[in-house]
């Protein structure tokens, strides 16, 4: 599976329905109406728009990290959640088990893209703890939103938990560009240039360039 492909047809779809979701607004506006199917329309444009960013997080990962499993539960995740919300958006499906459902996908979707993209940076290695760090505090963040849907905890303790997880990550978040920025330059690597000879001192490389070589004492250097 040619996830480069999956990546670039991801970044286009999320173009198309950009652009489709503006055009929409647009007539709307122009017309002086904007009702429910045009609002369906929209909500359906932008849900595919931000399943298809996800999508392309999760690509970009098994591209850059060749972790396929753990991508693709990504992708799936970004897919479910975007079918269930048009499936539930349409028709008007009034079920608290889908509605919590969709969530709960949306949610793991997002947890999954953001922390795709945290592991994206090549960072230093006393620096690589953060995005470890990064990916354990999404996951904790995920399954505590999870929590909630499910269990509609109303308790002040388990709110300031969550603010607290949140504040965490987004402080992570904010840290991992930073700390690139910061990155120590690697040592310029040596080019090696492979020559032939062609007459005397006269050489020339693969390129078909000529250069002419003179020997330089070594006790003229020091």
């Amino acid at each position: 599976m040619d996830f480069t492909k999956i990546r670039q047809a991801s970044l286009k779809a999320f173009l198309a329905f950009l652009i489709l979701t503006s055009l929409i607004a647009v007539v709307s506006v122009l017309h002086g109406e904007f009702g429910e199917i045009q609002g369906k329309i929209m909500a359906t444009t932008v849900t595919i728009s931000a399943a298809s960013i996800c999508s392309m997080s999760c690509a970009a990962f098994i591209e850059r990290r060749r972790k396929t499993r753990l991508g693709l539960c990504g992708i799936v995740f970004s897919i479910c959640a975007a079918l269930l919300l048009i499936i539930g958006l349409w028709p008007d499906i009034d079920s608290e088990v889908f509605w919590k459902t969709t969530g709960s996908c949306g949610v793991l979707a997002l947890a999954f893209a953001h922390a795709f993209l945290l592991l994206l940076p090549e960072l230093d290695a006393g620096q690589k703890w953060v995005q470890r760090a990064s990916w354990i505090s999404i996951a904790v963040l995920a399954i505590l939103i999870i929590v909630a849907i499910w269990s509609e905890y109303d308790s002040d303790i388990y709110g300031r938990v969550m603010a607290v997880a949140g504040i965490v990550v987004g402080l992570e978040t904010l840290s991992i560009p930073v700390l690139l920025m910061l990155k120590k330059p690697a040592g310029r690597k040596g080019e090696r240039l492979v020559l032939e000879r062609v007459e005397d001192d006269l050489f020339e490389d693969r390129d078909g360039k000529r250069y002419r070589l003179q020997e330089i004492d070594s006790e003229l250097m020091q």
